[in-house]
């Protein structure tokens, strides 16, 4: 069993962002557990179950799996702060603030998250074990 404060604690780590300050763990929790729901359909080979309870993922996932839906999480919340850039506008006062700027910047910074995403998922289908797969075996299978 993996429970879900390994995914939560890996996305964590890669924002840096206070926007849960003054929530209550309970509240934390049910916005991270959204994140990662959104995050669990767009892994789309895992090779262990994403099968979960309301305690965790039913197997045991490995560090590189926990690493893909952190950043599937990190694609779902860039793109929850793009659509709500009201949230931080506030946050610049003076004159030379561009809304279109700042969406556009987090646009990219989306485009190259989900980049890294796919990255990390493509690396995971071509190794196991942290190995790579070796496929000149499968040439000594043809007959």
């Amino acid at each position: 069993m993996t429970p879900f404060q390994d995914v939560y604690d890996a996305f964590l780590s890669s924002i840096l962002d206070d926007e849960w300050e003054l929530w209550t763990q309970t509240e934390l929790n049910e916005d991270l557990f959204m994140l990662l729901d959104k995050a669990v359909p767009q892994f789309k080979f895992p090779r262990h179950s994403l099968e979960f309870t309301e305690e965790g993922f039913v197997e045991k996932l490995t560090r590189e799996e926990i690493n893909i839906l952190a950043s599937y999480m990190k694609c779902e919340w860039l793109n929850r702060t793009i659509l709500t850039w009201e949230n931080v506008k506030p946050l610049y006062e003076e004159r030379d603030f561009s809304q279109a700027n700042l969406i556009d910047k987090f646009r990219l910074l989306l485009e190259e998250e989900q980049k890294l995403a796919r990255r990390r998922e493509s690396l995971y289908y071509r190794s196991i074990n942290n190995k790579p797969f070796n496929y000149r075996d499968m040439g000594t299978h043809i007959q």
